[in-house]
């Protein structure tokens, strides 16, 4: 190689460098604008992100499923002096015994049964970069102390293996439990509970930012109209206002997923709410309210007093009989539930009032 193919061989790698530069600030300003979105508590957050990402500390984002945590952590591993290497997720909740073992460190071929060649773990291939840790509370007992070694040098030895490898990682973990919780159950080491919680950062659920939900379905429906190439509806008043009134249980993720399915199926250019799909809006029905036992009592007396009385055309002392009460009884429970009968045992009902005459109304007939 001489010294011109030198020369432009470290032109284009100086190229390519400036190139990868561009793209990650790219990637971060598109993450961090879906992330943020105006809310005061999310910029709140990023201050202490754009601080402890200048360090290799251990951080712990706290939030329910669908709050962003992978998105945070990204952001860090982005802000960070490794964001040129790898960002390596590993989900903890599909992962016990072995096959936690194995996505972790990796094994050396013949080593189990299907082992049929060299396979790095996630924590070689995370190497000079991040590890991003989700459901860290879903670890197995038994596979948090193998881990727990780990954290103490970051050094193992892949399943089947004889040989130390040692690397160079920062760690993220998330979890959406009460991780003091576990611990207090036995179900999550406390030792391993203080090297991950160095640096705890908690989202909120999205019932609790409901003022950023306008942004994020405009947000969501700039990215969608980019990726299905179609035209921009506008969402009406009364959509944005029905989804603040909706507590998300599923949080921006559900609201991500909701938007865009309403996006696909709608062809018109305004989002109304009989645009909004049914299974969403039966959220929205007012649910039978429940009686109380007075109110059971009171309906089911007051059914058999009128249902007697019309029987019996009206005779009280008969009705009390059959009611197997006394006459005094019946007077109270008449007076007690506002019950009006006319001489034939026929219900009346109060529907309006002068000053001089009372009018009434035949709500009930009796049948012969």
């Amino acid at each position: 190689m001489n010294l011109f193919d030198i020369q432009r061989l470290f032109v284009i790698i100086i190229f390519l460098v400036k190139l990868q530069s561009l793209y990650i600030k790219d990637l971060e300003k598109s993450i961090m604008q879906e992330f943020i979105l105006g809310s005061d508590v999310m910029h709140s957050i990023m201050k202490e992100v754009d601080q402890l990402s200048k360090y290799d500390v251990n951080v712990l984002i706290i939030g329910e499923s669908g709050t962003g945590k992978e998105l945070l952590a990204r952001i860090i591993h982005l802000k960070s002096p490794r964001s040129k290497n790898p960002f390596v997720p590993v989900n903890c909740g599909i992962l016990s015994g072995l096959m936690f073992e194995d996505k972790l460190f990796g094994h050396e071929k013949g080593s189990f049964t299907g082992a049929i060649r060299r396979e790095k773990g996630c924590l070689e291939l995370a190497d000079k970069g991040t590890l991003f840790l989700d459901e860290v509370a879903e670890i197995p007992l038994e596979n948090q102390v193998d881990f727990l070694r780990v954290l103490e040098d970051f050094q193992f030895i892949r399943i089947g293996g004889n040989e130390l490898i040692k690397v160079d990682i920062r760690l993220i973990s998330a979890t959406n439990k009460d991780l003091k919780a576990e611990m207090r159950q036995g179900s999550f080491r406390d030792d391993l509970f203080y090297r991950l919680h160095l640096v705890p950062i908690y989202i909120p659920p999205l019932r609790e930012r409901k003022s950023v939900i306008p942004k994020m379905v405009d947000r969501f429906l700039n990215q969608l109209v980019a990726n299905y190439k179609k035209p921009k509806p506008t969402v009406t008043l009364e959509v944005i206002d029905i989804f603040s009134r909706y507590n998300w249980p599923g949080n921006v993720r559900e609201l991500k997923n909701l938007v865009e399915r309403v996006f696909i199926l709608n062809n018109h250019d305004v989002i109304n709410i009989e645009h909004l799909p049914s299974d969403f809006l039966w959220h929205f029905r007012d649910p039978p309210r429940m009686m109380n036992l007075e109110e059971v009592k009171q309906s089911a007396e007051t059914k058999a007093i009128l249902d007697v009385l019309c029987r019996v055309g009206g005779d009280r002392k008969q009705a009390a009989k059959m009611l197997d009460i006394s006459p005094r009884t019946l007077r109270h429970k008449l007076n007690k539930y506002n019950l009006k009968v006319d001489r034939k045992g026929k219900s009346i009902d109060l529907i309006g009032h002068s000053e001089e005459r009372s009018v009434v109304k035949t709500v009930g007939l009796c049948l012969d």
